[in-house]
């Protein structure tokens, strides 16, 4: 297997100097001679390759390949049999404090409960369904909810930036001390009864110094805070006066489990299931890591006689033989995927769309219905969803108490083992600085620890590495290094650097022609440069910057020579003309339109692959409905959420903290600041009745589900939006996919629009700043809303009747007549929200 894949990178890297050479055009034809003659050897060599022969012919995994079935979604996830540990750590959760009792003191705030097992036993499942409990117990009992994973080899600065990050969504990175990060930390939990989770907590002779510092901002909470530890043994329980032993599910429980994860709610006769589920079940041992893995297996191939095949199987006898099965029915490229995981550290929190594009940047993701265009990111999407449907990919969600959960993936420990023997010399990882002796053919490098004397000696040497990954604990790496790594690493595909400062990128990374994924983390704010020489990397696919990263480059013009430029992840991002040229280009957050050549809304007509998010603002300079109709909105059928903004944003929307996080939170990241005297002047410049017009034309791509709009001084609102368009226009189509609706600053008409009768499914209406003196009076029909936001808006004095199963009312600094009439009894508006569950009037 080493030699076919030491083999495919060959190739891939043959291609990309052919490709790139074929921009020069003094390209000698002895040299494109020479490319070719070498491609056909590395053919004749690859024919010899015994894995290429094996996968040629009938095996194993084609029982299950031929009735394989459509991967749409997967089985939702559950937690079996676990309701009774459950139940008793929350009622230990909610015990007042003993001081005379063990594991506590009148000195500490805070007591501790521990949780052991096994590997592979369902311990932080446990610990997850216990957060995710608390965090939705509306008396919000214990707030902040940290979960933390801390493994064999945590480092203590490493887990104090954890915490902050699950309080704040902020890692301070530029925080670098072990006493400036515990002084923040005593200053977030100061007072607050909180729940510190520990996951996977080892104890040792040698950690006990470092659980003191990471403990020691803890004892500034409230009394009755606790701290709950999952451990593989009850040695490192801190002294808990609380041990829970996580023991077996019982026989019924645990092949409930197993047959929820291979049927599901499937169409499948359960009743020629159920014997054989039972005989593979039983083989299981009733492990629970074993039994999703094999049971997402058994539900991608639903064909009895697969099932029947599995049950004979002795191999399934142990967890870790259950695991190399299901690993072995993966597709090879699936597998390759799933390899190229191990290239992280441990429990790492995976974004499902950065591992889907690093994997489309090595080569890995292979399509293969050309002729139908299949979407490189399509299949990407779909190696990632096989591999958590068979729980090889988990789901994890975030466990602050004051922000939305954001969810993210990760490799259980017995999985990150296989995929680290699978793997072999492919992947590296230095934890804890370098290693004694890196494999010279290492393609994938994930570097933790930066150690200075040992960079030049071992890692530039590394002349066939394809992937650098230098984790948020790399702090110092300095320019010079940096630059070393790309004048001498030149066969990289991808780079991810999260470092303490980088402000320019050296020219010299024009050289790295392999090059497609670009991510550099620094800690905001901060302002980087791009040199010319970055126009050359014709290969580039992803250029991801952090959200408050202020991206310049020093020739804009040849910015559009990036023509396979597909994600430009940066929220401000990189003002240079004719985009246009990009037709590759998926991710676009923010788009400005501007009075000058290359930067018209037009730029937009042929950027047909544009999915996700796309802020488009400055429409003041749109300077008709044609400019308007030229942009083709509506063609951008894979876009989700648009916010169409006039100007930049006023002084009153910048006051408007609560307004501001509520977007954070649902929709995009902060808006761009501008000069409110500046963007007076140029909004004036546009007439109410053009703004109508180009709002109009801007008719929103038919599966939107997030429509923002900003600064509308407009006196009509577009037919789109209440349902009013002419039926004989065969562009026309509804957009009754939305969900979230959004007007801010609209101030042209006291009149608010008209909803359509179509929009079946939004969730939450939030309206800011405008000047209607009502909110729209057909607010009853729409069923399916569950959260209406009003705020600032001081000409509103009565409600309409509301939806029946409207949850939640936010009234915030509106008109007094309005809040005071909502909170007296008996009154009309009172009657209408009377029926609410939680209503917020301020």
């Amino acid at each position: 297997m080493f030699w076919c894949y030491t083999g495919d990178y060959v190739v891939c890297d043959m291609v990309d100097g052919i490709a790139v050479d074929s921009f020069m055009p003094t390209i000698a034809r002895w040299h494109l001679r020479k490319r070719i003659e070498e491609l056909e050897n590395v053919v004749t060599d690859a024919r010899k390759c015994p894995l290429l022969k094996q996968q040629s012919s009938s095996g194993w995994n084609d029982i299950g390949k031929m009735n394989r079935r459509s991967i749409t979604s997967s089985t939702t996830r559950k937690v079996f049999g676990r309701d009774r540990e459950r139940r008793m750590i929350q009622s230990m959760l909610r015990e007042e404090p003993d001081d005379h009792a063990p594991g506590t003191s009148s000195s500490k705030c805070y007591s501790v409960i521990c949780i052991h097992g096994i590997a592979g036993s369902g311990k932080t499942t446990l610990a997850q369904y216990v957060c995710d409990h608390e965090n939705e117990n509306r008396e919000k009992y214990f707030n902040p909810i940290m979960l933390i994973h801390v493994s064999e080899t945590f480092r203590v600065n490493d887990i104090l930036h954890d915490t902050l990050e699950a309080i704040t969504e902020d890692r301070h990175s530029d925080i670098s001390g072990c006493k400036g990060l515990q002084a923040k930390l005593v200053d977030k939990l100061s007072g607050k009864r909180f729940l510190l989770v520990l996951d996977d907590l080892w104890v040792n002779d040698e950690n006990h110094q470092d659980l003191e510092e990471i403990l020691s901002p803890f004892n500034v909470g409230k009394r009755g805070s606790r701290i709950l530890v999952t451990a593989r043994n009850k040695e490192a329980a801190l002294g808990a006066n609380n041990l829970i032993s996580i023991s077996d599910l019982d026989e019924e429980q645990y092949f409930s489990m197993f047959m929820h994860y291979a049927l599901d709610s499937t169409i499948f006769d359960d009743r020629k299931y159920i014997p054989i589920g039972r005989k593979i079940a039983k083989k299981l041992h009733r492990s629970p890591i074993a039994a999703v893995t094999v049971a997402g297996q058994l539900w991608r191939n639903p064909d009895i006689s697969f099932w029947e095949t599995a049950a004979k199987l002795d191999l399934l006898n142990k967890t870790k033989g259950a695991l190399w099965w299901s690993y072995q029915q993966l597709d090879v490229d699936v597998r390759r995927c799933f390899e190229y995981c191990n290239i992280f550290p441990r429990r790492y929190e995976l974004e499902r769309d950065t591992l889907v594009h690093m994997w489309i940047a090595q080569g890995f993701v292979k399509t293969i219905n050309a002729r139908e265009q299949e979407d490189v990111e399509d299949v990407g999407q779909d190696y990632f969803h096989d591999l958590h449907s068979c729980a090889f990919l988990q789901l994890k969600r975030k466990t602050s108490s004051d922000i939305d959960s954001g969810e993210y993936f990760t490799v259980h420990d017995l999985l990150h083992d296989l995929a680290e023997s699978v793997a072999g010399s492919d992947c590296v990882r230095i934890n804890r600085g370098v290693i004694g002796k890196i494999p010279k053919y290492v393609r994938h490098l994930c570097i933790e620890s930066y150690n200075e004397e040992a960079f030049p000696e071992q890692i530039l040497e590394l002349r066939n590495l394809s992937t650098l990954i230098m984790c948020y604990s790399v702090k110092k790496i300095s320019q010079d290094d940096f630059k070393c790594v790309l004048m001498r690493l030149k066969k990289l595909r991808v780079v991810q650097l999260d470092v303490q400062w980088l402000g320019r990128i050296p020219a010299c990374i024009g050289e790295l022609r392999h090059l497609r994924y670009l991510g550099i983390s620094t800690p905001p704010p901060c302002n980087m440069t791009l040199p010319t020489e970055v126009t050359k990397l014709y290969h580039l696919q992803v250029l991801s910057v952090p959200p408050n990263t202020l991206l310049h480059c020093s020739s804009e013009e040849k910015m559009s020579n990036l023509i396979n430029l597909r994600h430009m992840l940066t929220w401000y991002g990189l003002n240079f003309p004719n985009i246009g040229r990009l037709t590759s280009l998926q991710s676009l957050y923010h788009f400005y339109v501007k009075n000058e050549k290359g930067y018209e809304i037009q730029q937009l007509e042929h950027l047909n692959n544009l999915r996700g998010k796309l802020f488009i603002e400055s429409l003041e300079n749109v300077r008709s409905k044609e400019e308007a109709l030229q942009a083709r909105l509506a063609d951008k059928v894979h876009l989700t959420e648009l916010t169409l903004q006039w100007g930049g944003i006023d002084e009153i929307s910048r006051r408007k903290q609560s307004a501001i996080e509520e977007i954070r939170k649902v929709f995009f990241s902060p808006v761009t600041p501008v000069n409110v005297s500046e963007w007076r002047t140029r909004h004036q410049r546009c007439p109410p009745e053009l703004q109508e017009e180009v709002l109009e034309a801007l008719h929103p791509p038919s599966q939107i589900t997030s429509l923002c709009i900003r600064n509308y001084d407009g006196q009509r609102y577009p037919r789109w939006l209440s349902g009013e368009q002419d039926t004989r226009d065969l562009n026309s189509t509804d957009i009754s996919h939305l969900q979230y609706l959004m007007f801010w600053d609209c101030n042209g008409s006291s009149i608010p629009p008209k909803i359509g009768k179509f929009f079946v499914h939004i969730f939450r209406l939030t309206v800011t700043g405008c000047s209607w003196t009502s909110l729209p009076d057909n607010l009853d029909h729409l069923e399916s809303l569950k959260e209406l936001n009003i705020q600032e808006c001081p000409n509103i004095e009565s409600l309409p009747q509301l939806p029946r199963f409207l949850k939640t009312l936010v009234l915030s600094q509106c008109n007094r007549s309005l809040t005071d009439s909502c909170r007296t009894k008996g009154h009309p508006n009172w009657q209408k929200i009377r029926h609410i569950t939680e209503k917020i009037i301020s």
